[in-house]
């Protein structure tokens, strides 16, 4: 088909629905990936992207980031150059040559977890004037092995405290699929229980984090980015070694606060 002979508009609008493809949580990550290529493109003059093209920007690329990161990279042009330009780089043999190549005896490095006796200590030790919110993150995080954005978008009325338990509903998941969870342990619930009970009268925000300085609650909801940064507080709170190597995902591999 002559894509001169269809309506410039159509041709928008069909980009724009090809863009909804991309995943949204991660849209402006892969628009930006395909953003510096075609930066790097202009740089060096090319305007059509060849294999051999792809093959020198992904080898430059190689010296700078990790065979795990090059990967992503790839991942991500191959989605955006397809949807913008209807280059199809899944075709290139050579460059999928040289990417797995890269990968050939790379070991990534996992990050450090938190093991229970540690959770414990900081729920423990961590003074709650300057910590309590942070330790509502880690019980939450562990309990319903939450991811930051999961934790950063619970909302009041997705909590139901039974008293002996608390029983939370994450709406908005990575696989698109709502779960629940419960806390249960009465050291683990008070601590939820005092975090909440100190929420400014009349607050209409509904989401479960709010900003908590020297024992206070404030009206203004805690960002993702601060959600993310617990686990490296926590880290050095209890003084372990590298503590910006703590991640995001506090929870998949310690133990329910429950246990």
């Amino acid at each position: 088909m002559d894509c001169n002979k269809v309506p410039e508009d159509i041709l928008e609008c069909a980009k724009e629905v090809s863009l909804n493809l991309l995943p949204q949580k991660s849209r402006e990550i892969y628009e930006s990936a395909y953003q510096r290529f075609v930066e790097w493109c202009k740089e060096k003059a090319v305007q059509i992207y060849f294999e051999d093209v792809l093959m020198v920007y992904f080898a430059n690329l190689a010296k700078k980031v990790k065979p795990s990161t090059l990967s992503s990279q790839y991942s991500m042009l191959r989605s955006t150059l397809d949807i913008n330009n209807g280059v199809n780089i899944s075709k290139y043999s050579k460059l999928r040559a040289f990417l797995k190549r890269q990968n050939e005896g790379y070991t990534p490095k996992k990050a450090p977890v938190f093991k229970k006796e540690q959770v414990d200590r900081f729920l423990h030790t961590a003074p709650d004037n300057l910590y309590l919110m942070m330790k509502v993150v880690l019980i939450l995080g562990i309990a319903g092995a939450c991811r930051s954005d999961e934790l950063v978008n619970v909302k009041m009325d997705n909590i139901k405290d039974v008293k002996s338990a608390l029983i939370i509903a994450i709406r908005n998941t990575k696989t698109k699929r709502p779960r629940s969870f419960t806390v249960l342990g009465e050291d683990y619930l008070s601590l939820f229980r005092k975090y909440v009970s100190l929420r400014p009268a009349g607050l209409e925000e509904s989401r479960l984090f709010i900003r908590y300085v020297n024992g206070k609650c404030h009206r203004m909801v805690v960002d993702i980015h601060t959600i993310s940064a617990v686990p490296q507080e926590i880290a050095k709170f209890l003084k372990l070694n590298n503590s910006k190597d703590y991640v995001t995902h506090i929870a998949s591999d310690i133990c329910n606060p429950s246990c």
